[in-house]
């Protein structure tokens, strides 16, 4: 028996998703940060062995064909356990699963969860990168950015009625203080995680679609980042007069209608051909997929519907 295992993650979470030749997702399973800038090795071991064994649970003796964030052979092996043997390793970068999620080979990939990128391919194989370079040198228009803004602006809601925001009183509740004068403390004496200042993202939409304008504002602006980054992408590979792909990634780009509105109109201004896609198969899923095409399985619509009905009922709940 042959299985697709794919494996997806970063600084905030871990997942993986075993497929069968048929496309049935058949096992899943998620752990925490796979980061090698923030979390110490092991750590992402451990991220990796509760991803990838929640996944394979119940499975014996099976040929295993791994892609995506593939990690160390020693902690692959230690994460298979007795569920069989690996065949073959596919490393693939998170544009690679994003276009295989999408079920695309070329276009432009903008991926905002924790952090943020741009990356455009095309058709002729030419292909470019901005954007990736953690929460000081970048991360434009990314949950951590939208996190950090709503903080920032939470303390300043209390200096001039124009500045005041629903943030001073949600964003510590976010972060599981009372007070907002104890969230100075969290930021500089116990020095919280990039992850967890991101998750405030979550609350910065939620003001925002409650109405408050600061909040807006916030998503807007990270928006608009993002999108100038991807229009002197575009720009640069020459595809601004091209219809293309545009495959959005991540938990803002799919869970924030406020921050993807406006993108795509700021990005329809440079690129009008852009077709935007929000792929309903996780990048975990989408490794998988190139696991499955390297055995020889197409990704027919039948393969690609199998996939999608079938894998939030195994470890993957809605961002």
């Amino acid at each position: 028996m042959r299985y697709a295992l794919g494996i997806d993650g970063g600084g905030t979470k871990c997942e993986a998703a075993l497929l069968d030749e048929s496309g049935a997702v058949v096992g899943g399973g998620r752990g925490g940060p796979i980061h090698g800038y923030y979390d110490p090795p092991e750590v992402i071991a451990g991220s990796y062995v509760e991803a990838i064994g929640r996944a394979l649970r119940g499975v014996r003796g099976v040929e295993l064909w791994v892609a995506g964030h593939v990690p160390p052979e020693a902690v692959l092996t230690l994460a298979i356990g007795e569920a069989g043997r690996v065949v073959e390793r596919l490393p693939a970068r998170e544009e690679d699963t994003a276009f295989a999620s999408a079920q695309v080979e070329w276009g432009l990939v903008v991926l905002s969860g924790t952090g943020s990128f741009v990356h455009g391919r095309t058709r002729e194989g030419s292909a470019l990168h901005f954007g990736g370079i953690g929460p000081v040198l970048g991360d434009y228009g990314s949950a951590y950015a939208i996190g950090l803004a709503g903080i920032r602006a939470a303390y300043a809601s209390d200096w001039t009625a124009r500045r005041r925001t629903s943030l001073a009183e949600a964003v510590p509740r976010a972060l599981g203080v009372s007070e907002l004068k104890d969230v100075f403390r969290l930021v500089y004496l116990e020095q919280i995680s990039r992850r967890r200042i991101a998750r405030v993202a979550r609350t910065v939409d939620e003001q925002a679609e409650a109405g408050d304008r600061i909040a807006a504002e916030i998503l807007w602006h990270a928006a608009a980042e993002l999108a100038d980054t991807a229009v002197d992408l575009v720009g640069e590979l020459q595809m601004s007069a091209l219809e293309f792909p545009l495959v959005l990634i991540g938990g803002v780009a799919h869970g924030s209608r406020i921050w993807r509105e406006r993108l795509l109109a700021r990005l329809a201004l440079a690129a009008p051909g852009a077709r935007p896609i929000l792929p309903r198969i996780p990048p975990a899923a989408g490794a998988a997929l190139l696991a499955l095409r390297r055995m020889g399985v197409e990704w027919s619509a039948e393969v690609v519907s199998r996939v999608t009905e079938t894998y939030r009922s195994h470890g993957f709940p809605k961002e």
